[in-house]
């Protein structure tokens, strides 16, 4: 058998003389041709988890990119601009998450209710202005003012 090459249907063929594949002939994916690729075969399940592996790795990279870092604005408080729906770093404290999402959510029944930290001077016209700098549809901007 060493060295006689392949028999296909009882002829004798060089290695690298294989006949062309057709209908019900040798698969293409088995000849000598599978022992000279780069990369070796992988189950279905092996790709699968690649390919979650890959995906995973690119939201994270993407999440990362969407939240930028806090920085100091002209007043020295920490701002930093988060998605709708996510919160600053400097309000990881105990209650300071919660207070944030009642900002985000009902900044209306904060507009009404006035500051009594006496930040008027630096444009505060209500205690919103302690929790919210900026907000647009895709995002808002928050001030560390009331978390510190």
């Amino acid at each position: 058998m060493c060295g006689e090459g392949r028999r296909v249907r009882g002829t004798v063929f060089a290695r690298g003389d294989l006949p062309a594949a057709g209908p019900r002939r040798l698969r293409r994916g088995l000849g000598p041709w599978r022992a000279s690729t780069r990369w070796p075969r992988v189950s279905a399940g092996e790709g699968l988890v690649r390919r979650a592996v890959v995906a995973v790795a690119v939201a994270l990279t993407l999440a990362g990119v969407a939240q930028s870092a806090p920085n100091r604005d002209e007043i020295g408080d920490e701002v930093q601009t988060v998605p709708r729906g996510g919160l600053p770093a400097f309000a990881a404290d105990a209650d300071a998450p919660a207070l944030y999402r009642f900002a985000t959510t009902r900044g209306d029944v904060l507009r009404y209710i006035p500051c009594t930290c006496g930040c008027a001077q630096v444009g505060h016209t209500s205690n919103r202005s302690c929790y919210i700098k900026a907000e647009t549809d895709a995002a808002v901007t928050y001030t560390s003012h009331a978390a510190t």
